[in-house]
Formats: C-alpha cells, structure tokens, sequence
C-alpha cells in the first residue's frame, strides 16, 4: 500500500514534523509513504532522517509516472485544502485513479480572511480572477476548496471542532500528533546554562518557541505584557523566546517595547529544541478559545506536555481534554491579567509545580503517542482502499 502526502509547506515548518513522524509510523508498518513538500528536501533533517521519500512539487510528475506504471494501492493525503495541494491532489487522483483523504489543521477560512484583511464570505463573492490573484498558492480557495472536500473519500483533522468544515459529511478520523517521549522528556539537561542567558538561579524562566506571524500576533502580545506585569510587582519571572517573529499590522515599537530584555534566540533548529525547553519552569500557550484557536492544536503543546513541567494553555484543543490543577492550568480567557495570574499561581505554590509536572508528563505518556495515533490513521486508509476498491468493481 502507497501513501502520498501532499504538504502545504516547507520542509522544515513545524507542521511537517506530524507528518514526518506520521510517515516514520506508516513505514514501519510496511507502506511505502512519499512525503511531497516545497522547496529542497533536505531541510526536513532538521527534523529527523526519514526512512520514506521526500520529493518536492517538481518532482511530483515523475513520481506519479512511476507510480502510475507500476500500480499499487495508493491512498493521497491532500495536507490541508490549500490551493498548491488541492490542485496537485486532484492531478494525482486522475493519474492514479486513487481516492483521497483531506487533513485539516486549521480553521483555513479564518487564516485567509485574517491574512489577506478580507472577510471570507466576501472572498466568495468576489470575480475569480479576484479570488486567484488574492488566493494564490497559499490559501485555501472560496470556489475551490468546497468541491476538494467534497469529493474527499475520508476526511482527518487534528479537532473534532474541524468536523464544521465537512458539509458534506464525509466519513473523519482525529489524527492527533504525538510527541518523541525520548526526545522531549524531564531529565533533559538545558543546551545552555541560565546565566549564559542572563538568567539569574532564583528567575521563574517561561520559554516559549514556534513563529510569530499575523494570526497569533496579538496572543504572543498578550504573554510578552503578563511577564512585563508580573516584573513591575516584583516576581521574578523571564520570558526565553526561540523562533522568528514577523508581526503584520502591529506598531513594531509596541511589539520591541515589551520584547526588550527578552532573550532571544531566533529560529533554533527543532532537533535542539528539547534542550532549550529543559531551560523552563513552565510552559505558557497563550490565546482564548476563540475562531482561531479552537481548531487548531499547536505543535508545540505535546512537546510542553512531554517535558514534564506545568503548561497553562487556552480552554480549547488539549485544554478540553486535561483536569485544570491536576495536569494543566486551563485560561478561560487567554489576556495578559490572566495568564499573569496563572503564573503567580504557579510561582507561590511548589507542590503545585511539581503536581502538574507530574501530571503533564502522564498526559503525553497516555494520550499523545505517535504509534498509537499513526495505527488509528492506518485503519482509516485501508479502510479508504478498501472502499474505492469495492465502489471500482460496482
């Protein structure tokens, strides 16, 4: 059995460290997974060294030749409705006569209407050379996307609030990412010493990584002013940020006014990640269970989970599945006032640290496995096969 995993991205963005981890799972269990991304393919080691192919949009045409002489059962994964994926899904289904499953991560319509300043319903009723120019490669398309889903044989998301997004009621699976246990765990030594970063031994140190861009903008706003206020009341709490930041809409003064004496260490490869989160006392994942984020699950969650300290995150996603004081601390809200609360919370109570520790790392133990979820995905595949093969014969 072949799956084809057609990627919105680069290589090295965080999203194709869940189908890295995916395709891993699915080889060991004797599939041959192709794994098709923008860009050179050797930037996915940052991620790992992967055991399946890695091709690039260019090289899509000869794979499918070769497939198409040399035939097999083939399930596509169109990664997320996107524009370049959608039209290179339905290009693969045709020459492959091969069904095909869409994964959603995203609220799409939402990062759309928030990155091109459009409301999506009015993207809709624009002229399509409208739609194409504004749309491009890079969003999911009003006139285009509906059908992919459609169509679709099966449908996965990393939600179930992502399920509002299948009018047509296609058969869905949750594929949840998991987190590397060996990789993120609690024992780690830090890649640097505290006080090479100007830590001081007694600094309540948050670290938080991933990028900065127009979606979440207003979230990181909202962590970089909680410590800012907890610093004015006198607690010592440091912020360590890792990843690029790229405000869009935002005055640069406001966002550099409260980033100063942050460190700040910029896009830090992910394979050296888990050394710069062993620097932590606690994870923060800031934002409100609003359109954006209740669709989504950071990637960088099950890694905060995984490491064994407190995480405080948004009462969506994960934060629907853990027991606020037991495993997490869960904002109702997401404002700076209230994840600066949870910190005081955290910092005027070491059994509670050290209780939520204990009970986040249980959490990614049990609930985030990447076997675990990489056999449910199988099943729903051979499922997928199994129905196209029957409907082919009818």
């Amino acid at each position: 059995m072949r799956v084809l995993f057609l990627h919105f991205g680069k290589f090295h963005v965080n999203s194709v460290i869940q189908a890295f981890h995916f395709g891993e799972e699915l080889t060991a269990r004797g599939m041959e997974v192709t794994l098709c991304g923008i860009g050179p393919t050797d930037r996915i080691r940052t991620v790992g060294d992967p055991s399946f192919d890695c091709i690039n949009y260019d090289g899509l045409e000869g794979k499918l030749r070769e497939w198409a002489a040399d035939p097999a059962d083939t399930v596509i994964c169109a990664w997320t409705p996107r524009e370049v994926v959608r039209q290179a899904t339905e290009e693969a289904a045709r020459e492959l006569g091969a069904p095909y499953v869409v994964h959603l991560e995203d609220n799409e319509e939402h990062l759309a209407s928030a990155s091109l300043g459009v409301p999506f319903d009015e993207l809709r009723r624009l002229p399509r050379a409208r739609q194409d120019e504004l749309c491009g490669d890079e969003f999911a398309h009003p006139a285009h996307y509906p059908r992919l889903l459609e169509r679709a044989s099966a449908m996965t998301m990393i939600t179930e609030e992502l399920n509002e997004f299948n009018r047509a009621g296609r058969p869905h699976r949750i594929a949840r990412p998991g987190v590397d246990h060996q990789r993120f765990r609690p024992d780690l030594e830090p890649a640097m010493s505290r006080e090479r970063l100007g830590l001081r031994p007694e600094d309540f140190v948050i670290v938080y990584h991933g990028v900065g861009h127009f979606a979440n903008q207003h979230e990181l706003l909202s962590l970089y002013l909680a410590v800012k206020l907890l610093q004015r009341r006198g607690r010592p709490v440091k912020l360590v940020r890792l990843g690029v930041t790229a405000p869009g809409g935002v005055d640069p003064r406001v966002f550099q006014a409260l980033r100063d004496g942050v460190p700040d260490l910029d896009d830090v490869p992910w394979r050296e990640i888990p050394g710069y989160l062993a620097l932590a006392d606690a994870f923060v994942q800031p934002g409100a269970p609003d359109d954006f984020n209740r669709y989504r699950l950071p990637s960088k969650l099950p890694e905060f989970f995984a490491m064994g300290r407190p995480v405080v995150l948004p009462a969506c996603n994960l934060g629907n599945e853990v027991t606020d004081g037991e495993n997490a601390l869960v904002l109702s809200e997401g404002g700076a006032l209230e994840i600066a609360a949870r910190l005081e919370q955290l910092m005027e109570a070491p059994d509670l640290v050290e209780r939520l520790g204990r009970g986040a790392r249980q959490f990614a133990l049990k609930r985030l496995s990447w076997k675990r979820n990489a056999s449910e995905l199988a099943g729903l595949y051979e499922e997928v096969i199994s129905s196209h093969e029957t409907a082919v014969a009818a």
